[in-house]
């Protein structure tokens, strides 16, 4: 990304918007950042941004964000939610929305890209880790919702130059999804839920970031999938043990079954109803857990946009437990 116009951010208060928008600041671009009414804007205080409020149904706000606006990057979306029609309001509705008033845009948009998941195509199948040309089969509503959103973004490939990036677990400083897995280990605890250990890919939120801007400045990325990844895979006793040296401390290896793990996933899930609130763990996420693989090639995009992940998992966990630990998370 060259030139200096301004780029309009979906979820830029979020864990990987708000790196992107301060990497896109760094690159001198003005950025502009839709967020809702009242939402904490504590990860980008200091950066310098254009704030539209409203949020991805809000059409005349979405029209704000793309006036003049060369790039979009679509990065908000929900991650959890009680059922799949509440996923879709946000990650299905929303996107089209976003669809429709880029569409319109004026000056014509360079670059739509949607920032997607590994769960939208699902487990990798017989121990070969998951490429853009296998048959897309979500597990879960949050999997299902993510690639009715990528279908959406695709239809539109004739009339908007659209990419989509598709990123495993993301972690890295600021992250609260994969935090639980450092606070059970901080506990002294490392958790195992299937037989044999899931097999993971992951990336760390820098490599991530560097993947989206190669791909917004790539002829070759318009109108194509790509997994943004680590280009290792781990398993997850190996993830937990990394994590136990960052912290420096020890821990023992706990199995859980399935049906415990599922049991605990249902508590939850009747504490948040009775509480009014979405808890973290539910059954369906409890059920992502027991899979067995979820590991994604990133050759495609190391051909087509030179992409390189630079990051190992070992390097990242000590630069996240830093970040933890400095800002009282550990």
């Amino acid at each position: 990304m060259q030139d200096s116009s301004p780029v309009f951010i979906t979820g830029a208060n979020g864990f990987v918007g708000s790196h992107l928008a301060r990497a896109l600041s760094r690159a001198g671009h003005p950025v502009r950042a839709l967020i809702r009414k009242g939402a904490d804007r504590s990860r980008v205080s200091n950066l310098d941004l254009e704030w539209i409020e409203g949020d991805l149904n809000d059409r005349e706000a979405l029209a704000k964000g793309c006036a003049g606006a060369r790039r979009i990057f679509h990065v908000a979306g929900r991650i959890k939610a009680p059922d799949l029609a509440a996923y879709r309001v946000a990650n299905v509705e929303g996107t089209i929305n976003l669809l429709d008033v880029a569409e319109k845009s004026d000056p014509a948009i360079e670059r739509f890209v949607y920032v997607s998941s590994l769960a939208a195509g699902g487990p990798a199948r017989h121990g070969h880790p998951r490429d853009e040309r296998d048959p897309d089969a979500p597990t879960t509503p949050y999997g299902t919702s993510k690639l009715e959103g990528e279908i959406a973004v695709r239809e539109r490939s004739d009339r908007l130059p659209i990419t989509v990036l598709r990123p495993p677990a993301v972690y890295g400083p600021g992250d609260t999804e994969v935090l639980g897995f450092f606070q059970a280990v901080s506990w002294h605890i490392k958790p195992l839920f299937s037989v044999p250990p899931v097999r993971l890919s992951l990336v760390h939120v820098s490599d991530l970031i560097e993947g989206i801007m190669l791909a917004v400045s790539s002829p070759g990325a318009v109108g194509e999938v790509f997994y943004i990844a680590e280009d290792r895979h781990y398993d997850l006793p190996s993830v937990e043990d990394m994590i136990q040296d960052a912290l420096g401390t020890w821990a023992v290896r706990v199995r859980i079954p399935g049906p415990l793990l599922l049991s605990i996933a249902g508590i939850a899930e009747w504490v948040g109803k009775v509480g009014g609130f979405t808890p973290k763990l539910n059954r369906h996420k409890a059920r992502d857990f027991m899979q067995n693989d979820w590991t994604c090639s990133i050759s495609k995009a190391e051909s087509r946009l030179g992409y390189r992940s630079q990051i190992p998992f070992a390097e990242g966990a000590r630069q996240t437990v830093q970040w933890y630990r400095a800002n009282g998370w550990l």
